[in-house]
């Protein structure tokens, strides 16, 4: 880590204990070696609203956000907006509606794909002092404070250039310009701490996260899997499902982050229900790129038929113990576990026959779907689950366009049928039925 880096770590660190004048000291000495650092520019003014008062930078901090947003930050313009908001809520109100014009589905200033914002400015070394500042000093360093951020905003306006391509966000690039504005209202923003543990592999998921600044890393059972960088989200899977966390997510660097819990989402849906589902969507769409690169079934296929085959596949969500399939009716087409996890029974001499449990990438339903004939079997969700299904008529209409589906899918109800027949040989295993639903 750098010097400089050291240094941000520093005053976002003092961010964090409400230290604000240690902090805008440290931001002023970084912001006067990089005047073109729209984060520094920010954090400054958010620092001197918090010891002068929010409406003395509301004017500063209402034109990073709208430079943030240019750059590709959307993650930090949505924090400089809530910022904002402390200052002159109708100021802020009129641009998160613009932010979300600008990066809502279907806005023409998206780039196509998955461009990243560019990297943030080189800093030069600098070395301020660390000494506590005196009443006399802070009355200087709120003027130097405001010089620099007049000193960024010129800089901005220098080298800013006619709209362009801005970077799509993975998640909220899915959701219109009305559902980003309505989820504006329920980002809660988190500043914390190096060391801070943010998910716990094991505890039950109760939100999900977007990184606006910082590291995160990702490990399960101790062993680091990934880091996070900023634009990155995390614990979506608490929108789809109940399931404990999978893995533990801890800050390595100071982290400003958003975090949207599924009650209040839940709560929302009444009044914006195409807000929840929007998420939902949005989340069920990066399980569904996982899904495409990793599942057998869609792994002979090149990454343009994978698309178009997920294309005929619609989501369904089942709650615990709902029967996705019923042993003995009609089954009506061939699924795929995108979430959670399902449970496959099966009536043996009149007694309750445990034949597999199903989770993420996994398929059901290709005997009846091949052998056209009822369903062989119970199908029932053990808990919250996406499932994604390809109705019958239109794998019978697409099925000439994707031979290789077809081929993995024979070969699984040949194989199932006989792992089918060798249960029923062996001894029963015999579960607990509760509420109709047949379930351990």
């Amino acid at each position: 880590m750098s010097v400089n880096d050291e240094l941000l770590d520093q005053a976002d660190e003092a961010r964090v204990r409400g230290e604000h004048a240690a902090a805008l000291r440290l931001y002023c000495a970084l912001l006067r070696c990089a005047p073109d650092s729209l984060y520094l520019w920010y954090r400054t003014a958010a620092a001197l609203g918090a010891l002068q008062g929010w409406p003395q930078v509301a004017r500063q901090l209402e034109l990073s956000a709208e430079a943030l947003a240019e750059q590709g930050q959307l993650l930090l313009a949505l924090a400089a907006t809530q910022d904002l908001a402390l200052a002159d809520a109708g100021a802020a109100a009129r641009l998160l509606r613009a932010i979300a014009e600008r990066y809502g589905a279907g806005s023409s200033r998206l780039a196509a794909g998955r461009a990243q914002p560019p990297p943030p400015p080189a800093v030069d070394a600098v070395a301020p002092e660390l000494e506590p500042v005196t009443a006399e000093e802070g009355a200087a360093l709120c003027a130097l404070a405001q010089e620099l951020c007049g000193d960024a905003l010129q800089h901005w306006r220098q080298v800013s250039r006619a709209p362009g391509a801005l970077p799509p966000h993975p998640l909220l690039s899915a959701l219109s310009a009305d559902e980003l504005v309505e989820l504006g209202g329920l980002l809660q923003r988190r500043e914390l701490a190096a060391g801070t543990v943010i998910v716990r592999q094991g505890e039950a998921g109760t939100s999900m996260f977007l990184l606006a600044h910082g590291l995160v890393e990702v490990e399960r059972d101790g062993v680091p899997l990934a880091h996070l960088r900023p634009g990155a989200f995390f614990g979506e899977m608490a929108l789809l499902t109940q399931e404990p966390r999978v893995a533990s997510v801890t800050a390595r660097r100071p982290v400003l982050l958003f975090e949207i819990a599924r009650k209040a989402l839940e709560d929302a849906a009444s009044g914006a229900p195409r807000l929840a589902e929007g998420l939902a969507r949005a989340a069920r769409q990066r399980l569904l790129r996982a899904l495409l690169a990793t599942s057998p079934l869609f792994a002979p296929l090149d990454p343009a038929r994978r698309e178009a085959l997920a294309a005929l596949f619609s989501a369904r969500v089942f709650q615990r113990g709902d029967v996705v399939v019923t042993e003995g009716g009609a089954a009506d087409g061939l699924y795929v576990v995108l979430s959670g996890a399902v449970r496959v029974v099966r009536q043996d001499q009149g007694e309750p026959l445990l034949l597999a449990e199903l989770g993420p990438g996994q398929v059901f339903g290709e005997i009846s779907l091949l052998h056209q004939r009822p369903a062989t079997a119970t199908v029932t969700a053990v808990d919250r689950a996406v499932v994604l299904c390809l109705p019958r008529a239109a794998f019978n209409a697409h099925v000439r366009q994707f031979p290789e589906l077809v081929a993995h899918t024979y070969q699984l109800a040949l194989e199932r049928e006989a792992s089918h027949a060798e249960l029923g040989r062996s001894r029963p295993v015999v579960v607990e039925e509760l509420d109709g639903a047949v379930l351990v």
